[in-house]
């Protein structure tokens, strides 16, 4: 029976170092991430990584990012499991600020990917070939993207408070991950800027930009609209602050889809001005940040 139980320990033990030495070069494998991916974010912070030059590549670091927010997501669950045990064990205390550690780095990268991106797009815009209606397209999956960041910054905060009131020591870590706040503003500046432009029938053909057939850049099938209507005439407001449009002329009409009750016009006879205000922005502007005015005189 002693035999019995000495050949149980040793295997026990035999185990437990296994998975001892498994977890240390798990450790060592995600510290070396951590270091890339610090180094890759430094990089991007100045500005000395070119990340896309068509809208494939777009998209494919529009999908790096959505498999880094998968990870993310993974690792938040890791962590709220590991919290309750990091008190009767050190090293799963180390474990949890790695991965906290880890988790920060990524939420980086991806914050600095989304910037760059929306950074270049007019690049691609301006080029001769370009195809608008796709390029559009890749806007709204930028933009969703950047909802979805923004998403997880709420919930990480939500999660250092957390392991805060659990008693560990992250201190450090959420400081760093405060100066990212930085970074997370530019992504609401992303989610909230809208895009307008205003003229007379003729002026919006001359521009491309109105036409009897097809849908425009992708956001339904409104007939007075070109789908591949340019964008570079587009005027980029804050959805924030602009409370009022101001437009020269005795009527407007606007030609994207935008609910009637979420905003009202009013005419000034004597300076023949037509003021657009906004009575619900986010009505107004839910189902497109674009809005094409046709000033009828």
């Amino acid at each position: 029976m002693k035999i019995v139980n000495f050949i149980i320990a040793v295997a026990a033990i035999g185990v437990l170092t296994a998975c001892s030495n498994q977890a240390a070069k798990e450790n060592e494998a995600l510290k070396a991430e951590i270091a890339v991916l610090a180094q890759e974010n430094a990089l991007l912070a100045g500005g000395s990584v070119d990340l896309a030059n068509t809208v494939d590549e777009y998209h494919e670091v529009l999908n790096e990012i959505e498999q880094q927010l998968a990870v993310i997501d993974e690792k938040k669950q890791l962590v709220r499991k590991m919290g309750p045990e990091f008190k009767t064990d050190k090293q799963v205390e180390q474990d949890i600020l790695q991965h906290i550690e880890h988790l920060n780095e990524l939420m980086e990268n991806s914050k600095h990917e989304i910037n760059h991106l929306n950074q270049n797009v007019n690049e691609l815009r301006m080029a001769s070939d370009a195809d608008h209606e796709r390029i559009h397209l890749l806007e709204e999956a930028l933009y969703d993207m950047a909802g979805m960041v923004v998403a997880r910054d709420t919930e990480i905060d939500a999660l250092h408070d957390t392991l805060a009131a659990q008693g560990l020591s992250i201190a450090l870590l959420a400081e760093a991950y405060d100066d990212q706040h930085a970074y997370s503003e530019v992504l609401l500046d992303i989610l909230n800027t809208g895009f307008y432009v205003a003229g007379t029938k003729k002026e919006l053909k001359e521009m491309g930009i109105m036409d009897m057939e097809g849908g425009f850049l992708g956001i339904g099938r409104v007939k007075s609209l070109n789908a591949n209507a340019p964008v570079q005439f587009f005027v980029p407001i804050d959805m924030r602050d602009t409370d009022i449009i101001e437009l020269e002329g005795k009527r407007v009409e606007l030609l994207t889809p935008h609910p009637l009750e979420s905003y009202e016009l009013t005419f000034n006879e004597d300076k023949q001005l037509v003021f657009l205000g906004f009575a619900n922005k986010l009505k107004f502007w839910q189902e497109t940040n674009y809005l094409v005015i046709e000033i009828i005189n």
